[in-house]
């Protein structure tokens, strides 16, 4: 009798076990190469931040499932079908990160999205996340690193940041300010001391760039880091259960680093 309740026991367990790990929530990641998942066998040095984000989280309660691509734009991600591939496979109580502005500022045709149709495709993105029973989470686009006599030009983004902002605030949507946190940062160390923390690298050190890169735009491990912890902060800023899967002393230690 001991022996079958004991059995019953373990089953019980196995099933609570089993039950946890399906409804762990996945953060869905939306954006550009500034957020991708980048090996160096296959980008060289550069790194996304979304990929650094699990080091301050606690991944026995969420995990990131990264599907930000290079050289998209909030028109680009959805005519290329990466959108309604990350759509279908969100479920309820998981959350979408989306953060896009960099190529929908470019003047490709392929990529560029007007200030109206950026809009557009952030409210059909939003409205579709929602309508999964998930949540949407806006990301404004980290800084580009523009200095012109030692002053952040801060110029190449133009209004796509507060177009998010102003969305976000009209459709009730969780913002984090990457571009605000990022900007404070670099305008508060400079130019020189900013830039180990972008893709500035001397010929001869990364083959997919052998002569060298001043790239103001993407970053290296250093950089990604210091981001993912800034959008680690932005989650505890908001409050909510997103903030209950982030390990403050972890993002307190890098942002308090001064190395």
């Amino acid at each position: 009798m001991k022996a079958i309740i004991r059995l019953g026991m373990m089953a019980c367990v196995a099933l609570l076990a089993v039950s946890c790990m399906t409804t762990q929530p996945t953060i869905f990641m939306a954006g550009d190469s500034t957020s991708e998942y980048a090996t160096q066998e296959k980008k060289g040095y550069i790194r996304g931040w979304a990929q650094m984000l699990p080091l301050y989280l606690d991944n026995d309660k969420v995990k990131m499932d990264i599907r930000s691509r290079g050289g998209r734009s909030t028109k680009s991600f959805i005519a290329d079908g990466i959108w309604d591939k990350l759509i279908n496979d969100v479920k309820k109580g998981d959350y979408v990160f989306i953060q896009f502005g960099h190529n929908d500022a470019s003047k490709r045709p392929e990529r560029h999205a007007s200030y109206a149709d950026y809009r557009k495709n952030l409210i059909r993105m939003i409205n579709e996340v929602r309508a999964k029973g998930a949540t949407p989470v806006l990301l404004t686009s980290v800084v580009q690193r523009t200095f012109i006599n030692k002053v952040l030009i801060d110029d190449r983004l133009k209004g796509y940041p507060a177009i998010m902002r102003k969305l976000a605030k009209e459709m009730d949507v969780m913002l984090i300010d990457c571009h605000q946190k990022t900007r404070d940062f670099v305008v508060t160390i400079g130019d020189e001391a900013s830039k180990p923390y972008y893709r500035y690298l001397p010929p001869g050190v990364d083959p997919f760039k052998p002569k060298g890169i001043a790239d103001d735009t993407h970053m290296m491990e250093k950089g990604a880091k210091r981001v993912a912890a800034f959008v680690a902060e932005g989650m505890l800023e908001l409050d909510c259960k997103l903030s209950s899967f982030v390990i403050e002393e972890k993002v307190m230690g890098e942002l308090n680093d001064e190395r």
